[in-house]
């Protein structure tokens, strides 16, 4: 199973590394023959971050990336190394959506993929003791967004301590006074030293896009309004930062 997933990974990858540039004049703006299509038949890649722990960092996992190192970003599908850090056009915010996981000690895994917003699930406890007034679900943040300069479509999702970095995105393209897609986002990574030393986003504002990229921006932004988040690629999930996991192997610390 683990050798598939790394095949259809390739083909993927080589497929994708062939990005398209502007449609010529010549080719008219009309959508025939995706009439069938469902949101079943989409995945979309997600921008993901590497862990000290991460399967895409450690020797002799199947899904090791060579080259990829912790605080470096990839292409969740392709395995892409985009290395420390990568420039963005946001096309559209997604709406909330929430998870509920297995605990590590349970195997981990996805208990339940869609969980309601208002769902108690989401809720803190008021016992006093955060780690078990935690909620038992887990909320996202996601948006939709290209790879700049060669156009790739790609997923950002944030979640737990990656919430800020959501925010923060949102927050500077929000005060642009002007479409989400007017600006460009270059994305990092930075360190974190508690509760253990692990990575996390950084955010920071890049500048105006160009004339092109805002033409292709609006062109892919119409593009994109009934893709549904669920459709994320999320087999696994790099950027969660698990404090056990960094526990039960403090040797690699």
């Amino acid at each position: 199973m683990a050798e598939e997933k790394k095949t259809e990974a390739i083909a993927v990858q080589q497929t994708a590394s062939q990005a398209l540039g502007p449609a010529p004049d010549y080719i008219p703006k009309s959508r025939r023959g995706f009439e069938d299509t469902l949101q079943t038949d989409i995945l979309i890649p997600r921008l993901a971050l590497a862990q000290a722990l991460s399967p895409q960092v450690t020797e002799g996992d199947p899904s090791r990336i060579e080259g990829l190192k912790p605080g470096d970003l990839f292409n969740s599908v392709t395995g892409q190394n985009y290395g420390r850090s990568v420039h963005v056009q946001v096309l559209r915010k997604m709406p909330l959506r929430a998870m509920e996981f297995r605990s590590i000690e349970a195997g981990g895994g996805v208990l339940d993929p869609n969980v309601p917003m208002d769902d108690p699930r989401l809720k803190w406890g008021t016992s006093g003791d955060k780690k078990k007034d935690q909620p038992r679900a887990t909320l996202f943040r996601d948006f939709l967004a290209v790879v700049l300069p060669q156009r790739e479509m790609i997923a950002l999702s944030f979640k737990s301590s990656g919430i800020t970095a959501a925010k923060n995105l949102w927050g500077q393209a929000t005060m642009s006074n002007r479409d989400c897609f007017a600006v460009t986002f270059k994305i990092g990574s930075s360190t974190k030293l508690t509760p253990k030393p692990h990575q996390i986003y950084k955010i920071d504002l890049a500048g105006w896009a160009s004339e092109t990229d805002i033409r292709l921006g609006e062109e892919m932004y119409e593009a994109v309004q009934k893709i549904d988040a669920g459709k994320i690629h999320s087999d696994d999930d790099p950027d969660d930062f698990v404090p056990a996991a960094y526990e039960a192997t403090p040797n690699e610390m």
